[in-house]
């Protein structure tokens, strides 16, 4: 993994936006990019309603070289929701995971040269018919400087 510096973890309070909002009280696109890495319950969680494919963007602010996203997922009983997880960099493709993931995982995409982006999307690939909820602990993302 890229040396964890913090001046490389850019979306640290960066704006954010949500498709919706489970409960807007707790659960806001912020808390996606709060560096708040432990989430032991939903309250902390970036969280959507169930949605066709469900998304959260992140705003950089500016134009980066993305060369990795970290992502946090909640620690409780419901880590099984993330999965089929598209990550991309404006247009451009930087990963996909599988899953399910389980409760704390961490999952690292590494982004391909080319991630060249300010709009940073977490989206589920939601199957044919079928609705889902995002809701992740934290998005670190690492870029050149």
């Amino acid at each position: 993994m890229w040396e964890e510096n913090m001046d490389s973890i850019i979306a640290v309070n960066k704006p954010a936006s949500i498709i919706s909002i489970y409960n807007p009280i707790y659960q806001n696109a912020s808390d996606a990019v709060d560096n708040v890495t432990v989430c032991d319950n939903g309250l902390s969680t970036a969280h959507t309603n169930n949605e066709i494919n469900p998304w959260i963007k992140i705003d950089l602010q500016n134009m980066f070289d993305v060369l990795e996203v970290l992502v946090y997922n909640r620690q409780d009983t419901y880590g099984k929701r993330l999965h089929d997880l598209l990550i991309n960099v404006d247009e451009n493709y930087c990963g996909f995971f599988k899953g399910p993931a389980a409760n704390g995982d961490r999952i690292l995409f590494l982004c391909s040269s080319g991630s060249r982006g300010r709009i940073v999307t977490l989206m589920i690939k939601s199957k044919e018919g079928e609705e889902d909820i995002l809701s992740v602990c934290e998005v670190q993302i690492f870029v050149i400087l």
